[in-house]
């Protein structure tokens, strides 16, 4: 069986990358199985439409719309996917994405695709799976404009009506489309969660971190620096501990730092950080090697996560430290919330205040970091991955009218 997975919309920022990535190895454990990634690359009559579309936006109707920037090129993603052992495919993309995609996977003779974010169709030549990640935009309308608010609502109802079955990673997430839209008799499948560590993880001796200039101790934000995840809470939360006499702790962010429905947000946040006097005790790392990003997290005291609302529970970090045994503090919104693991700790969402104390927890000694063997955390992460593999092959067989292996 040859399966298809889309790169499409995941290969824009790097949890989208993660997230394909993770579902790799399940994919692996299928029998007689083969694994396809498409990469769209864009034509030069793409790439103009595109400027022409930008300037119209901001010259002409005067939004304030940033500049985005992918994670990786082209080149760089071919790499990335295939230390992975998986076939990469670069297309060509023109006007129709979908024709183009069409062409493509015709010519790989693709029996499914798994996972995509595109809606392909009813009339598409194969069955495919679409993967849903929020509806964020039901619960913080503010950080979207009114297109994008009709634009998600009409292809989120249209995707319902087009799939056979769609995935979701968080139960929080299918109980918002049962509540929002008319499901009908898509079936909606909430795939389980799934942190694994990889096994180079726990071999970083190599990895260099000396340019970072770390201090000896921090707590890491590793999100890209988008309105929801709420970074202000954070730094204020850390400038709290910094009035009550901690003064030697930082915070270390990773992540891009654009946000394209606000080009001016993270100015905003710097010059609070600057006006609370704390630009030397927050540190902003940029976009780094995944490598760099893991060891800088088990070096910290624990990650942060006060994110205003996700599609999954703790987003890409939480899966990255309950991987490898590092204590995580995350805002209690309701999808976080679906996390059952001792390392996951909670505060008030939007609370300073309520950070501050559960970081403090940390500080003060009244939490006892738990220890994990690599061969423990490895075992964890191979039970896991287990149980995704069983629902990813569930799913497929809900697709292909369940005679595959």
């Amino acid at each position: 069986m040859r399966i298809g997975m889309l790169g499409a919309g995941f290969i824009g920022w790097g949890g989208g990358i993660d997230f394909l990535k993770a579902y790799v190895a399940p994919l692996q454990r299928l029998n007689d199985c083969e694994i396809y990634v498409f990469i769209p690359q864009d034509s030069w009559i793409r790439k103009i439409a595109r400027e022409v579309r930008y300037h119209l936006r901001t010259k002409v109707l005067r939004r304030q719309l940033g500049r985005y920037s992918a994670p990786y090129t082209t080149h760089e993603l071919v790499d990335v996917f295939r230390s992975d052992h998986v076939h990469v495919v670069v297309y060509n993309t023109y006007w129709n994405v979908i024709s183009d995609l069409k062409k493509a996977v015709q010519e790989q003779h693709i029996d499914i695709i798994f996972p995509t974010l595109l809606d392909l169709g009813r009339d598409f030549p194969i069955p495919w799976v679409p993967y849903l990640p929020d509806l964020q935009h039901k619960y913080y309308p503010e950080f979207f404009s009114d297109e994008e608010i009709r634009d998600r609502d009409v292809s989120f109802q249209q995707l319902l009506h087009s799939a056979n079955c769609i995935i979701v990673e968080a139960q929080d997430v299918k109980n918002d489309l049962q509540k929002f839209y008319d499901v009908g008799d898509t079936e909606i499948f909430v795939m389980p969660y799934t942190a694994v560590p990889e096994a180079e993880w726990f071999s970083l001796e190599g990895v260099d971190l000396d340019k970072y200039h770390l201090p000896e101790k921090y707590f890491l934000v590793s999100n890209q620096f988008w309105l929801h995840k709420d970074h202000k809470t954070a730094f204020d939360a850390l400038k709290l501990l910094h009035d009550e006499g901690y003064m030697d702790y930082h915070i270390v962010c990773t992540g891009k730092t654009d946000d394209y429905r606000d080009a001016g947000y993270f100015q905003r946040l710097f010059e609070g950080v600057q006006k609370n006097k704390m630009e030397d005790y927050v540190h902003f790392l940029g976009y780094i090697p995944k490598r760099d990003q893991i060891k800088i997290l088990c070096q910290s005291q624990a990650a942060l996560q006060p994110t205003l609302f996700e599609g999954n529970p703790g987003g890409g970090i939480a899966y990255n430290a309950i991987s490898l045994g590092v204590p995580i503090i995350l805002s209690d919104i309701p999808v976080n919330l679906e996390l059952k693991t001792p390392l996951a700790y909670f505060f008030k969402k939007h609370s300073s205040e309520s950070l501050k104390d559960a970081m403090a927890g940390f500080i003060g000694g009244n939490k006892e970091r738990l220890q994990y063997s690599q061969a423990a955390l490895m075992e964890q992460g191979e039970a896991r991955l287990e149980q995704l593999a069983c629902a990813v092959r569930e799913v497929l067989q809900y697709n292909l009218g369940g005679n595959q292996s």
